[in-house]
C-alpha cells in the first residue's frame, strides 16, 4: 500500500470518514520527524497521535495512532494519509550515464543552482538531511537568533526520540547521538573563537536534556548523561580559557546562576555539581562574591545538628569553604570549618593539613572523631577510609603495632586481600613469618570451630568450606600447596576444584583429577538447560588441556552422562566436543 493506492485497500465507510476529517481540517499538526516518519495529532472525540513511517519511494510501511478503534486502521490515520498524500513526493534521482566519472568530478559538473535546487528537494522529503544542512551552516545565518534556532532544532530532535512524552530505552542512545552532532558544532564554534554561540548552543542543550528530558526518560545506559556531560565540560573549557572575553564569561556566569536554582539540575546525577564548580571558578574570576554566596542560604543555621545536614547542602558548604579559600578569605573560611567538622570531606582536609604538618596526634584526634561521627550515622565505609588513614599515619610514625592491626584487618575485610596481607607479614623479621602464619592460621580454625558450635542445626553452614574460604587464599599466597590441597580435598564441589586446579595440577594430577569425576557427573545430574550442559563440556575440554592425563577419566565421565540422561538431547549434543 502506497499513498498513491490507499484508497483502493482500505474499507470505503472508514475512507470517507478519515476524506472528511482531512477536508474539515481536522488534522491539527503534521510534521516529519526524522527520515520518512510522521507524526501528527488528528482531533476527533479527543486529540489522538498518529504516526505514518513512508519509504522513499512513497510505500506507507508502518502506522499507528492512539484512539481506542480496534480495527487495524482507523479514520484519523486515514486523514493523516490523505494530507500526506499532497505533501511527499519520491525523491526522483537521474542516474549517472557515465560510469567513469568520480564523485569529486560529478560535484564539479554540478552547477550552484542545480545543487541548490537538489539541496531543496531533498531537505523537502528528508527531514534528517534538513536537520543536519541547517545544523551545520547555522553559523551563516548571523542575523538569525542563535538561541532559538538550536532551542528549535534541539526540540525537533527530542521529539523525534520521544513516544507519548516519555524516551525509551532504546531512543535514549538515538537522541544521545544527535545531540552529540549539536554539541560538536558547540566545539567547532568554540574553536574558531566564537565563544559567546557556543556557550549559547550547550545552554541550550543543558536546559532541554535536564529540565524536558531527563525526568522523563530512561537513561539506564548513561547515553544522555554522557551528552550532558559533554556539554557541562565544554562550558568548564570556555569559563578556564584565558582567551575567552570577560562579557563572555559574565554571560555564561549570569546563565549558571539562574539555572542552578532549579534543583533539577542536582536531582539526577551529578550535573549540577560539575556546573556550580564552574560556577564557583568563575565567581572567583571575576570577583563575584555577592551573587555565589547567595548560595549560601542553603547552609544550615549556626548550631544544627550537622550530622542531619543532607549531602546538597553538605555539597554547597564545601564549596563556599573552597570559595573563601581561593578568594584569600581564611577567616570565613576557618569559620565554616570549625562549624562544619563534621562533614567527611572538611574533616578529610583537615586531617591532610595535620599529616603534612607532621602532627599526627592531632590528625588521629580529628580521625577517631571522624570514626565516632560516622558509626554513629551507621556508615561502614566512613569508618573502613579512617581506619585507612590511620594506618596511613602508624607506617609514618614508625607504628608497628597499629600497622600490622589494620593491615590484617583490610587483608580480610570482606574478600581477601593480598597486598594488606603481604604488608602486615612484611612488618615481622623474616625468621619470625613461619611461626606468625601458624599463629594466624590457628587463630582462623579456631574462629571456624567457634562458628560452627553455632551452627549445629544449620544445614546451610559448612565448616570446611567455611575453612577453604578463609584459608585457601592464604595458602596460595605462602604458595603452602600441600595445606591448600587439605582444604580443598575436604570440600571437593566442582566450583571450588575449578577455581585452585591451577595451583594443584602440577603436585596432585592424579588426586585432582578422582576428585574432579564424580563432580562433574553431580554438576550433569543438576544442570537442566542447555547453557547448563556447555558450560559442563567446557569445563571437561579445560581439564583436559590442563592436565593431558585426565583425558580417559574425563571421557568415562562423558560416557556416564550419556547413559544416565539419554533423553536429554541437548546434553548429549553438547558432549559430542569430548571425544
Amino acid at each position: 500500500m502506497n499513498l498513491q493506492n490507499f484508497n483502493q485497500q482500505i474499507d470505503p465507510s472508514i475512507l470517507k470518514r478519515g476524506k472528511a476529517y482531512s477536508d474539515d481540517g481536522l488534522v491539527v499538526s503534521i510534521e516529519e520527524e526524522e527520515d520518512g516518519l510522521w507524526r501528527a495529532e488528528v482531533e476527533g472525540s479527543g486529540v489522538y497521535a498518529v504516526e505514518v513511517e513512508i519509504s522513499g519511494i512513497g510505500d506507507i510501511e508502518r502506522y499507528s495512532c492512539d484512539c481506542p478503534h480496534d480495527a487495524d486502521i482507523c479514520k484519523h490515520i486515514v486523514a493523516v494519509f490523505y494530507e500526506l498524500k499532497d505533501l511527499v513526493e519520491p525523491v526522483k534521482i537521474k542516474p549517472v550515464k557515465s560510469k567513469s566519472v568520480s564523485f569529486a568530478e560529478l560535484l564539479k559538473r554540478v552547477s550552484v543552482s542545480e545543487l541548490r535546487t537538489f539541496v531543496e528537494l531533498v531537505a523537502k522529503n528528508d527531514k534528517h538531511f534538513k536537520n543536519r544542512f541547517e545544523l551545520h551552516f547555522a553559523h551563516k545565518d548571523e542575523q538569525g537568533d542563535v538561541e532559538k534556532k538550536y532551542t528549535d532544532l534541539v526540540k525537533k530532535l527530542i521529539r523525534s526520540c520521544m513516544s507519548h512524552g516519555y524516551v525509551d530505552y532504546y531512543s535514549a542512545r538515538d537522541l544521545s547521538n544527535k545531540i552529540d552532532g549539536v554539541l560538536a558544532k558547540a566545539q567547532e564554534t568554540m574553536d574558531a573563537g566564537n565563544f559567546k554561540n557556543a556557550v549559547l548552543i550547550c545552554g541550550v542543550v543543558l536546559k532541554q536534556l535536564i529540565v524536558d528530558v531527563i525526568p522523563s526518560a530512561d537513561d539506564s545506559n548513561g547515553d544522555i548523561g554522557d551528552s550532558i556531560f559533554t556539554a557541562t565540560s565544554l562550558l568548564q573549557q570556555i569559563a578556564e580559557d584565558e582567551s575567552c572575553p570577560t562579557d563572555v564569561k559574565e554571560s555564561l556566569h549570569d546563565f549558571l546562576g539562574k539555572e542552578l536554582a532549579n534543583d533539577t539540575y542536582f536531582d539526577y546525577g551529578d550535573f549540577g555539581d560539575h556546573l556550580f564548580e564552574t560556577f564557583r571558578y568563575l565567581s572567583v574570576q571575576l570577583n563575584r562574591s555577592e551573587t555565589f554566596l547567595s548560595f549560601a542560604q542553603k547552609l544550615p543555621a549556626t548550631g544544627s545538628d550537622s550530622w542531619e545536614v543532607d549531602y546538597r547542602t553538605e555539597y554547597f558548604i564545601e564549596q563556599t569553604i573552597l570559595f573563601f579559600q581561593e578568594t584569600g578569605n581564611t577567616t570565613e573560611a576557618g569559620k565554616l570549618i570549625r562549624q562544619h567538622v563534621d562533614i567527611v570531606e572538611v574533616r578529610q582536609a583537615l586531617v591532610e593539613e595535620e599529616i603534612g604538618k607532621r602532627d599526627y596526634m592531632e590528625a588521629k584526634r580529628l580521625v577517631y572523631e571522624g570514626i565516632t561521627v560516622a558509626e554513629r550515622r551507621k556508615h561502614p565505609g566512613t569508618v573502613s577510609a579512617w581506619q585507612k588513614i590511620l594506618l596511613r599515619i602508624a607506617v609514618l610514625e614508625g607504628d608497628v603495632v597499629t600497622e600490622r592491626h589494620f593491615n590484617l584487618q583490610f587483608a580480610f575485610d570482606g574478600s581477601f586481600n593480598p597486598a594488606y596481607y603481604q604488608a602486615w607479614m612484611d612488618t615481622f623479621p623474616e625468621a619470625e613469618r613461619d611461626t606468625e602464619l601458624r599463629r594466624l592460621v590457628q587463630k582462623i580454625t579456631d574462629e571456624v570451630e567457634q562458628e560452627a558450635e553455632k551452627h549445629l542445626n544449620n544445614q546451610w553452614w559448612s565448616k570446611n568450606n567455611t575453612l577453604l574460604r578463609r584459608l585457601a587464599p592464604i595458602y596460595v599466597q605462602e604458595k603452602l600447596w600441600d595445606k591448600l590441597y587439605e582444604v580443598v580435598e575436604a570440600y571437593p564441589s566442582l566450583e571450588v576444584l575449578l577455581a585452585y586446579m591451577n595451583y594443584l595440577a602440577k603436585d596432585y594430577p592424579t588426586q585432582l583429577i578422582d576428585l574432579l569425576v564424580p563432580a562433574l557427573v553431580l554438576a550433569g545430574d543438576r544442570a537442566d538447560s542447555r547453557s547448563g550442559y556447555a558450560q559442563i563440556a567446557s569445563n571437561m575440554k579445560d581439564i583436559m588441556k590442563l592436565m593431558p592425563a585426565s583425558k580417559a577419566k574425563i571421557l568415562e565421565a562423558a560416557q556416564i552422562l550419556r547413559v544416565k540422561y539419554p533423553r536429554r538431547p541437548a546434553m548429549l549434543d553438547e558432549l559430542k566436543v569430548i571425544r
